[in-house]
């Protein structure tokens, strides 16, 4: 071995308890003697040392043991000879007496036990009482028993450290030897306890390296510290406690979580008051695989903690799952306003529902939360169109987005007045007889007539036909076949007074003089056939 000391303190011990003293040759022992005294088995002696090589002998008993020390003085450049290694002693090292660390059985010393002695290392004597002041001491360094964890003797670790590494720690709180046996181990775990331990004292609870209360403030000496500054942080990160979602030592689960992330069962370690909105019949699929797909955990830039904005976040799943809505999102010429401010969970659960495609509420009530006015007038109408009874706005609207207005499905004229053209009134005609306003007369195509005289034919196929909303409201009336209660007129609007007969009808309105039809006894002064 190697040392940078000019005196070390030999110690040793014999085999034969009737061996009374031992003869040391090849030093210069301080005091000077050869013959050095035996008790209980053990013997020491203080030895100077010279620069270079040392041979010792050490004889007893008739056996002799030769022992090699190269001294390198501290202000020298010597270098030691290959295969010598480094042996780590107290810099300032005194005699010993075996007593003081082992004791005797039967009048022979205990050397496979050591007791855990006070020492004067920590008084003003050594190292001062500086590694024992703070709140939190660690009990051999309180109870001033150093050679707990560093040998008196020396040793071939640095510190004159009794064990390497976490073989060191492990001497003593043998139970965690445990966290080594689980998936995912900590790496100052495996290698290095005092990472994040002070072997001394700490002003923080468990010894850590840290001066506040905070326990982000150790773990940002390793951890990349910008990844939690953003602009909204998830609680435990705001408050530094790392510990909130991480096992600091060692875990069954992926990046030391305290739970697994399928299912949420980590999250709902705190958010447990949230687990009934997750369990409804239909469930995002990330929510069941893992809340970190759309949650950072840590910090983003992006309320609720999202990895990206609602709009940019669901598409990077949808558009792959379903590429058809995206292709009615980018073709439109006009956007649903949740879409095109990028809401999505404004008609949308993001984690669960008891509705088809997550909805957050049925149809029409799930419209009628941004259009309140017209949900009051269709529950106090009397008559509602028939997707408006069945609760099925899509049958005319898209509900993402449309190349025509108002996001409806098929064309409509915005026009209140146009030439008549099938191909104008698709909607209509997606559920309604295509014929019905292509003849002037006839029996069977529609009732709205006086005699055989078609008034559908009347109103709507000529030059400056009519719309089927100037008579009908599309949604709901308290009239009967949906006739709305006003005709618009330039910035005027006329009432309209229909009344329903059973062979005909009555319509009062501005657009012309109060008029009668009826289907058995006609009212209407023009040719018929």
């Amino acid at each position: 071995m190697w040392v940078t000391e000019p005196q070390i303190f030999l110690a040793g011990a014999v085999a034969d308890k009737s061996i009374k003293k031992v003869t040391i040759r090849g030093l210069r022992a301080v005091p000077k003697m050869r013959e050095v005294p035996v008790e209980g088995r053990g013997f020491g002696v203080m030895v100077s040392l010279r620069a270079g090589l040392n041979t010792i002998e050490v004889k007893a008993g008739g056996k002799k043991v030769s022992l090699k020390v190269f001294y390198v003085p501290r202000a020298n450049k010597l270098t030691p000879p290959k295969g010598f290694k480094r042996m780590y002693l107290h810099h300032n090292p005194a005699p010993l007496k075996c007593k003081e660390c082992h004791r005797k059985r039967r009048g022979v010393f205990n050397f496979k036990r050591i007791i855990p002695a006070r020492s004067d290392c920590t008084t003003s004597k050594c190292h001062g009482n500086s590694m024992s002041k703070e709140a939190h001491v660690h009990g051999p360094a309180g109870a001033g028993a150093c050679i707990s964890c560093h040998s008196p003797h020396g040793s071939l670790l640095p510190k004159e450290l009794e064990r390497k590494g976490n073989d060191l720690c492990l001497a003593c709180h043998q139970a965690k030897k445990e966290w080594l046996k689980e998936a995912n181990v900590h790496p100052p775990v495996k290698e290095n306890c005092l990472s994040c331990h002070d072997p001394h004292q700490s002003p923080a609870r468990f010894q850590l390296r840290m001066k506040g209360k905070v326990v982000s403030e150790l773990c940002f000496n390793c951890h990349e510290k910008t990844i939690f500054t953003k602009a909204h942080q998830h609680g435990p990160v705001g408050a530094g406690d790392c510990i909130a979602c991480h096992r600091p030592h060692a875990s069954k689960y992926k990046n030391l979580l305290i739970a697994p992330l399928d299912n949420g069962k980590v999250c709902f370690q705190c958010h447990s008051d949230r687990r009934a909105s997750f369990n409804r019949k239909f469930v995002h699929k990330p929510v069941a695989q893992n809340c970190g797909l759309c949650h950072d955990p840590h910090s983003t830039d992006y309320r609720y903690q999202l990895k990206k904005p609602v709009s940019i976040l669901c598409r990077s799943c949808h558009e792959r799952l379903n590429p058809e809505v995206f292709r009615d999102i980018d073709d439109a010429n006009y956007k649903h306003p949740p879409v095109s401010k990028g809401k999505c969970t404004e008609c949308h659960d993001a984690h669960s529902s008891n509705i088809k495609s997550m909805l957050d509420k049925k149809m029409p009530n799930l419209c009628f939360k941004c259009h309140e006015e017209l949900g009051y007038d269709i529950q106090d109408s009397k008559y509602l169109h028939g997707p408006v009874r069945t609760g099925d706005c899509t049958a005319c609207h898209r509900v993402h987005g449309s190349k025509y207005t108002r996001l409806l499905v098929r064309y409509f004229p915005k026009e209140f007045y146009t030439p008549y053209a099938e191909s104008k009134y698709d909607l209509c005609f997606g559920c309604h007889n295509k014929s019905i306003a292509k003849k002037k007369f006839t029996k069977e195509l529609t009732n709205f007539r006086d005699g055989s005289y078609n008034l559908h034919f009347f109103h709507v196929n000529r030059k400056k036909g009519r719309s089927c909303i100037a008579c009908h409201d599309p949604h709901a009336s308290n009239q009967a076949k949906h006739i709305r209660y006003e005709v618009p007129f330039g910035s005027w609007s006329y009432p309209i007074i229909f009344t329903k007969t059973p062979t005909g009808g009555s319509c009062v309105v501005g657009c012309h003089a109060p008029k009668q039809y009826d289907r058995v006894h006609p009212k209407l002064k023009r040719k018929r056939q």
